[in-house]
């Protein structure tokens, strides 16, 4: 479901209009989503900003805070839609991190493009400014996960002690606007750049939960990675295929992913929500296998990056 079918929900809007609307009784169709709310999720995948093709998906950090405030969630680690359409990534970045300094559960992932002149420094300035994590679109930023830049860029970001987030796909590919066309990454270009990194938490946005046999079918007996986590906003259809998903050996790898505004965020809530599944494997969906991955268990503040939040500057 895509944002431009989307109905408005209690707590949407800005100034006034958004503080009538959070103290608004609930809708009674939020009484459906109250086992999902009640997890204290991590999203693992959201934007603010405007996609080109689209006026109705677009996103700003009020309206941000009120999804995370309609479902309950702890954190939600996004980035800015025109550090991917932008002439490059510093301009969204920046934005990124100054609109989500007012929301601790807002998490900034700085997107940044391993191929460009300076990533380096770009990596380092991003790490500066509080970045929580850093992902990856290389369909749009048009390279390949095998460049050598890439693997150099994997390196670097470990170090740091940040998460990496690749971005297979954002959209249906039965969606896409036909001049804005984008491969989704090859299964065999994942396995290849998983391989050398076993302990970097990696999140892969815009799977099927099947494809990750068909990832998993590249790496070698032993290669693979225990901090690999595949978010849920693709796998779309009926409720039946969360239990689908508890029933099968990728369980441990599942977390919950909105992929907001570019999908609709109440179908992926929906689906955890009213899966008939027990309670430990909701709250395994919803935010244990994220926090596990991240490693919220450790001590870190958030479990992402405590070095880098210290050090921020402003």
């Amino acid at each position: 479901m895509t944002e431009h079918n989307r109905h408005v929900f209690p707590g949407e809007g800005r100034g006034a209009l958004a503080e009538e609307r959070r103290t608004a009784p609930s809708h009674p169709d939020m009484r459906l989503l109250e086992p999902f709310a009640a997890q204290r999720a991590i999203d693992l995948t959201a934007f603010i900003g405007q996609w080109p093709t689209r006026l109705q998906i677009r996103m700003d950090t009020a309206e941000l805070s009120a999804m995370a405030d309609r479902f309950g969630l702890e954190g939600v680690c996004v980035s800015h839609i025109a550090s991917i359409f932008g002439f490059d990534t510093r301009s969204g970045n920046e934005a990124l991190f100054k609109e989500t300094s007012d929301d601790g559960r807002l998490w900034p992932f700085a997107i940044l493009d391993p191929t460009e002149p300076g990533w380096e420094l770009e990596l380092d300035w991003a790490i500066r400014e509080g970045a929580r994590g850093v992902r990856l679109v290389p369909g749009y930023h048009c390279y390949s996960l095998l460049h050598p830049e890439a693997s150099r860029f994997a390196h670097a970001v470990a170090a740091a002690g940040l998460p990496l987030h690749v971005c297979v796909r954002l959209e249906d590919e039965r969606l896409r606007h036909p001049r804005l066309q984008t491969m989704a990454v090859p299964y065999h270009e994942l396995a290849e750049f998983i391989r050398p990194h076993p302990a970097v938490p990696i999140v892969l946005s815009g799977l099927r939960y099947q494809e990750w046999y068909s990832i998993s079918a590249h790496l070698n007996d032993g290669e693979i990675a225990d901090r690999v986590l595949l978010d849920m906003w693709f796998t779309n259809g009926p409720i039946a295929a969360v239990a689908d998903i508890c029933q099968s050996d990728v369980s441990a790898r599942i977390g919950y992913g909105s992929c907001a505004p570019i999908q609709t965020p109440e179908a992926t809530v929906l689906q955890i929500a009213a899966a008939a599944i027990g309670e430990e494997s909701r709250a395994a969906l919803s935010r244990g296998n994220a926090a596990r991955v991240f490693g919220l268990a450790t001590g870190k503040v958030n479990g992402i990056n405590n070095r880098a939040i210290s050090s921020r500057t402003r």
